[in-house]
């Protein structure tokens, strides 16, 4: 008999009944704890005759399978005889709609609580009950019908044996991915410097259910480091599903060619890539309307029969198969590929699928299911990310917009916000004070307002009952409405990691919820994995990132050496210039010097960085009024895809070009930007890209300070020196690159930062005036002709 399968009575309806469209027009802002408070008040209402929360577990061997299922009934009714099974449903629509529209997936999973209580008490008839109450108006309808056992049983056979297929088609695979994960040897011919050492740190961190921090310089190969030893493990059974986590569409590429050239080797493993639906929808707009999308109607009622077929035939769904898949079956290309996931035993995404509270994968992580793995590759990125994930701001402006276009349709939610905008009103009055008295543009609080909070969720309500009765284009105000319930979710969560900020943005007021720590939230949602191995090029300093992803000591690290020559590369700290804001003007002919003697030592590609673009513009303007012939490219704001394509196209030939590219320090161009053999022969930063002084990092000072740390280091220097560390990067990216890296900073030379420095930073040169540098780069590449 093949191994034991455990699935509860409510996962199993709702795979195998799911029907209709993905419908962005049906909102339900039942909230659990409203749900739980209205099942225990009908539980209450009866007496000792009905059994609550009635936990119901059944087992039976199936076409060589022991199968295991379970759930818990809302309730057990005893009325003489009579055995009636109670499921309970709030909702906020007319209780007497559902006599003629009653819910499937509702019946389907009372249907099956009573069968399993008919063989477990030798009953050959009983009673079903779907009890629907309304929130609002507190109106119940019970709806009864009595099944005979037969009828039952072939009901529920009809859903395991569905079940069952989908169950084969997994065990097929998972048969055949062990056989070929067993086979599978490291995909290259030889291991590089560290790698072996970082794989073996990998498979015990799995084994041992530990974190592994690992420091990873470029070209050290940490994505198949870090991919080879899980997968490994998976076919041991020490991990059911792994997701590797990225910031960046080019490292999913890498992770998706290195799954390529494993599965080429032999290996027979299921990945999906997950993007976001904006960039994957084939329609002109992202609107999920079944009337307006082909692809979302019908979408439920289509898509079990087309996996079948798709899990059959293929096993890497990158986004260009998925593409392909959704025109081929009219399927919604997003949807299909959070439900190929489900059949997936590797799942590339962005982080926030992981950890973004809106938009996390609730069918992996609301389950009981822990024996995941997360890869979380470019880890530096993930705390200011995390920040924004788990902070939220509601404007005025935006509920002023709403009043208007709500003007006569509906008196209640028009009441409503015209209180919101009262107390908008209080604060601008507020804030005008503040300021007049000069004490501050904006105020902290260190808790959430209870009466703003409650007015927001009665908002809500009467939002979701108006838009379930609506013909109207609603765009505007189901945007409002997912803002308001983002907002609520962060007070439901609200702690001490947490301020309250009020602010005017121009004639605009806003309220926010920011979330100053994140490294809470963020160890929460890594409780959902078994391992989390947390590698980056710059995972520097490493006590910063232990704190932020609450490092234990029990938990390993690894700091691997760049596999590169440094003999390849020179490193100059332009250290007799000050870059701080108020010396920007009076230092600007000696930083353009200093670039000019750089980019003139040899011909070739060069990118400088700089922490902002008043800067950066600035030194380009100076530049270009005082020097000829330069051919300067400056990153502009807010670029497209397109732009940043044709900008880097600038780079893609060697030797004979002379482009020098102005970019902005933690932009796209800093960071997964691979222009290798000598395409880019020069890097420069300017200054130690430190966050520009505000409210929010001030208020990251202040309350890392009150922790014990230096406040100062965790809002500015260390994220400031992340950004430096990465865009260094960009100039060595293959064994046959040459190239120099110059840091145009005076603090370079404080005892601080040198103690951020990787080792890679070693040996360097030091120039004290703008000729030294023309000197050491001329030198440095006479030497590189040498070789």
């Amino acid at each position: 008999m093949d191994k034991e399968i455990k699935v509860s009575i409510r996962n199993l309806v709702e795979f195998i009944m799911k029907n209709g469209s993905i419908d962005n027009t049906k909102i339900v802002s039942i909230k659990p704890i409203e749900g739980t408070l209205a099942h225990q008040m009908i539980q209450s209402s009866y007496d000792e005759s009905y059994e609550p929360e009635y936990q119901l577990k059944y087992e039976f061997e199936y076409k060589g399978i022991n199968i295991k299922v379970e759930g818990r009934a809302d309730g057990i009714l005893k009325e003489g005889k009579n055995i009636i099974v109670d499921e309970i449903k709030s909702t906020l629509k007319d209780v007497n709609n559902y006599n003629e529209n009653t819910n499937p997936l509702h019946l389907a999973q009372a249907k099956c609580y009573a069968y399993i209580y008919c063989m477990l008490n030798n009953l050959d008839n009983i009673y079903v009950q779907l009890t629907y109450y309304n929130l609002e108006n507190k109106q119940i309808n019970k709806i009864r019908t009595h099944y005979k056992l037969k009828e039952l049983e072939k009901y529920f056979f009809y859903l395991i044996n569905e079940y069952k297929l989908w169950l084969d088609i997994e065990k097929n695979h998972i048969i055949k991915r062990d056989t070929s994960i067993a086979n599978l040897n490291f995909p290259f011919e030889n291991y590089r410097q560290g790698q072996r050492e970082f794989a073996v740190y990998v498979y015990k961190s799995i084994v041992d259910g530990k974190k592994c921090f690992a420091q990873a310089p470029t070209g050290t190969g940490k994505t198949v480091s870090t991919l080879f030893p899980v997968i490994k493990a998976m076919g041991k059974n020490y991990v059911s599903k792994i997701f590797y986590l990225t910031a960046k569409n080019i490292t999913k590429d890498v992770c998706e060619n290195t799954l390529k050239i494993m599965n080429k080797n032999g290996l027979n493993i299921k990945y999906t890539t997950i993007s976001s639906k904006d960039t994957v929808c084939k329609k002109e707009k992202t609107n999920c309307n079944p009337i307006y999308c082909e692809y979302a109607n019908g979408y439920f009622d289509r898509v079990n029969k087309y996996l079948k077929e798709i899990l059959r035939v293929e096993n890497l769904y990158s986004t260009e198969v998925i593409q392909f898949l959704s025109e081929k079956y009219k399927l919604c290309p997003f949807e299909l590929s959070l439900d190929l996931a489900l059949f997936s035993d590797i799942i590339v995404c962005d982080y926030n699928y992981v950890f973004d509270p809106k938009v996390y994968l609730k069918r992996f992580f609301d389950s009981r299911k822990k024996d995941y793995v997360f890869l979380i590759d470019e880890a530096h990125n993930l705390v200011d990310r995390s920040r924004d994930m788990y902070s939220k701001s509601l404007s005025k402006f935006k509920f002023e917009e709403i009043s208007k276009l709500m003007k006569g349709k509906n008196r209640r939610i028009n009441s409503l916000i015209n209180k919101v905008k009262s107390y908008y009103k209080e604060l601008d009055e507020e804030l005008l004070i503040y300021k007049d008295m000069k004490l501050s543009n904006h105020i902290e609080c260190n808790e959430v307002d209870i009466e703003f909070i409650n007015i927001l969720k009665t908002l809500t309500q009467k939002i979701d009952e108006y838009l379930e009765n609506s013909k109207d284009e609603n765009e505007k105000i189901i945007d409002l409405y997912f803002d308001i319930h983002s907002f609520l979710g962060l007070a439901e969560i609200y702690d001490d990691n947490f301020v309250t900020i009020y602010e005017k943005n121009g004639n605009d007021v806003l309220v926010r919820i920011y979330c100053v720590d994140p490294s809470k939230v963020i160890q929460q949602r890594m409780k959902n994995a078994k391992s989390t191995i947390i590698f980056s090029a710059t995972l520097l300093p490493i006590n910063y990132f232990k704190n932020m992803y609450n490092g234990k000591k029990e938990d390993y690290f690894i700091s691997l050496t760049s596999p590169f020559d440094v003999n390849k590369r020179e490193l100059i700290f332009a250290n007799n210039i000050n870059t701080t804001y108020n010396r920007r003007y009076e230092t600007c002919e000696d930083v353009s010097k200093s670039i000019i003697e750089c980019v003139k030592s040899k011909i070739g590609n060069y990118m400088v960085f700089f922490p902002s673009y008043n800067y950066m513009e600035l030194i380009y303007d100076y530049m270009m009024r005082n020097y000829k012939n330069l051919n300067i490219q400056i990153q502009e704001k807010d670029m497209s895809e397109d732009k940043k394509e044709i900008f880097l196209k600038n780079f893609n030939k060697k030797n004979n070009c002379d482009c020098i590219g102005f970019c902005i320090l933690g932009s796209h161009f800093s960071e997964g930007v691979d222009l290798t053999n000598d395409k880019l022969i020069g890097v420069i930063v300017v200054g130690v890209g430190m966050p520009q002084v505000g409210i929010d990092r001030n208020i990251i000072k202040k309350h890392f300070d009150n922790k014990g740390y230096n406040g100062f280091d965790y809002a500015y220097t260390y994220p400031g020196m992340i950004k430096v560390l990465q865009a260094s990067g960009r100039c060595i990216r293959t064994d046959s690159d040459k190239g120099v890296i110059m840091l145009i900073d005076n603090r370079y030379s404080q005892a601080k930062y040198k103690k951020i420095f990787p080792r890679e930073w070693y040996p360097n040169k030091i120039a004290r005036k703008s000729e030294d540098i023309g000197i050491i780069c001329k030198n440095f590449w006479e030497n590189m002709k040498e070789k």
